[in-house]
């Protein structure tokens, strides 16, 4: 049984986060573990106030994980600060060659923020040379790069910006774009591109889903490419079937299920 572990912030909701990390996982028949940097306070309405996990208690479970349990991949979201980002560097780095996938998570769609700016200054000079792939949105870019995206030109040289700060590969998520977004993965040397139809509703968690379906492909043995092309498809199915909780505020995406043979039409 394949394991992946989840290091990132803890949402109640389950819409994104950990929760949403671990449904995806074991959606493709895959073990999830986690680790939560910090318990993000929201609901539908979204995030209300962030409350980071005890240092000694965040530690001490990375350690447990590593040294009772052999994993496959770790997904990483909310780091929140550097002393947070330094352990897991020190996880990771004896663990080279296991495919490892950043989303680094600024802020919540409401603004509050979900890194501090030694926590992300820690993430790209100690995180992002140890990933396989760094997975930001339009906004994410923008805030690594200090430069506006507003087209997909503006796309390549923020993903070609970002590989240049180490990770072995980039997507940037284009879904802030005005008209059809497009989602494009730059491995060092190509870009491929993913265009979608726009999905007229709020659906919160996509970049977690999107981001740990993507290292579930890894983990199966699938190159990048084929593991962007099927997380898309993955994330497709999820969204035409999302729903609210409440009666008002965010949609969640619906649980599902993706046979791994299904993988064969990217090839």
């Amino acid at each position: 049984m394949n394991k992946i572990l989840t290091i990132a912030g803890y949402d109640s909701s389950s819409g994104a986060g950990i929760t949403r990390d671990l449904d995806v996982f074991f959606s493709l028949a895959i073990h999830g573990l986690s680790v939560p940097t910090a318990t993000v306070l929201q609901g539908p309405q979204g995030v209300e106030a962030v409350y980071p996990t005890p240092e000694a208690q965040f530690i001490r479970t990375l350690q447990l994980i590593g040294r009772d349990i052999d994993i496959q991949g770790v997904k990483i979201g909310v780091v929140w600060d550097r002393p947070y980002c330094e352990e897991i560097a020190r996880f990771l780095e004896p663990r080279e060659g296991m495919p490892v996938v950043i989303d680094p998570v600024g802020a919540a769609k409401n603004g509050i923020p979900l890194i501090t700016e030694k926590g992300l200054s820690c993430l790209v000079d100690s995180l992002f040379p140890l990933a396989w792939v760094v997975t930001p949105n339009i906004p994410e870019a923008a805030l690594l790069t200090g430069k506006a995206i507003d087209t997909v030109e503006d796309m390549k040289k923020a993903a070609q910006a970002i590989h240049g700060m180490g990770p072995r590969s980039v997507i940037v998520k284009g879904g802030h774009l005005v008209g059809e977004p497009v989602d494009l993965l730059f491995d060092g040397s190509e870009f491929f591109f993913f265009e979608k139809q726009r999905i007229d509703r709020e659906v919160h968690g996509t970049g977690c889903i999107f981001s740990s379906a993507l290292t579930a492909f890894l983990v199966l043995g699938h190159t990048v490419r084929e593991a962007f092309f099927a997380a898309q498809a993955f994330m497709t199915d999820m969204l035409k079937e999302s729903y609210r909780i409440d009666e008002a505020g965010y949609f969640y995406a619906s649980p599902g299920i993706m046979n791994s043979n299904s993988l064969k039409r990217w090839r």
